[in-house]
C-alpha cells in the first residue's frame, strides 16, 4: 500500500517567529532518509516516521526545543529498528516511551545549562508507520489526525494535554465552549 503525506507548520497570530519543527523520515535496517514536506511512497519495505513539535520558551529557546525533539527521533527510531532487525526485541510501546523520556532528558539538560534556554519545553506528536501498523505518541496540543483514503471525514486521534481539553473530555464543556475558552492553550503536559 502507499502512504501520502503533507506537512505544514504556521507561526500563528501571536508569535513573531515559527517555533515549530516538522520531520519526515524513511528508514530500514541499512539507511535513513529525510523526506520532504510532501510525498508518496510504498510502505512494504521501509518504516516511516512523521513528527511535529511546537517549542516554547523565551528568546530562541522554543526553536531549540522543537529541534531537539525531532532530532531525538532521527537517532532513536532508526537505532531501535536496527536492534530489532538484529534480534534484540523491543516493543513499539517501549521504543516510543524511551524516545519521549530521552527527549525530556535532553530538553531538561539543555534548559538547565544556559540562561537563554531556561524553562524551554516542547510538544511532540509522532506517527510511526510500519508495513502493517501505525503507532503514535503524543504530548501537548499538537494534534494527530487521521484521514482514510476512502473516507471524507477526518478523525482526531490525539487528545490535547490542556485543562480545557480535559474539561471537554469530562463533558464539563461543549465543543464551542472548549474552542473559545480563554485558557484553551494552557498546557498541562509538554
Amino acid at each position: 500500500s502507499a502512504l501520502k503525506w503533507f506537512g505544514w507548520t504556521d507561526r500563528g497570530k501571536v508569535r513573531a517567529r515559527n517555533e515549530d519543527s516538522f520531520l519526515a523520515l524513511q528508514f530500514d535496517g541499512r539507511e535513513m532518509q529525510h523526506l520532504g514536506r510532501l510525498g508518496e511512497a510504498a510502505t512494504a519495505t521501509a518504516d516511516f516516521a512523521f513528527a511535529v513539535s511546537d517549542g516554547m520558551g523565551g528568546a530562541n529557546a522554543g526553536e531549540f526545543a522543537s529541534r531537539i525533539a525531532v532530532e531525538k527521533i532521527t537517532t532513536l527510531l532508526p537505532r531501535s529498528f536496527k536492534q530489532s532487525a538484529a534480534g534484540i526485541a523491543a516493543g513499539f510501546e517501549d521504543v516510543l516511551s524511551e524516545l519521549f523520556s530521552e527527549t525530556h532528558r535532553a530538553l531538561a539538560f539543555v534548559g538547565s545549562s544556559y540562561e537563554e534556554t531556561a524553562g524551554m519545553e516542547a510538544t511532540l506528536s509522532l506517527c510511526w508507520f510500519t508495513p502493517a501498523w501505525m503507532y503514535f505518541g503524543h504530548i501537548g496540543d499538537s494534534r494527530i489526525y487521521y484521514l482514510p483514503a476512502a473516507a471524507s471525514e477526518i478523525k482526531q486521534l490525539s487528545h490535547d494535554d490542556t485543562h480545557v481539553g480535559w474539561l471537554f473530555r469530562q463533558g464539563k464543556l461543549n465543543e464551542r465552549e472548549a474552542r473559545t475558552h480563554p485558557r484553551r492553550n494552557m498546557l498541562q503536559k509538554a
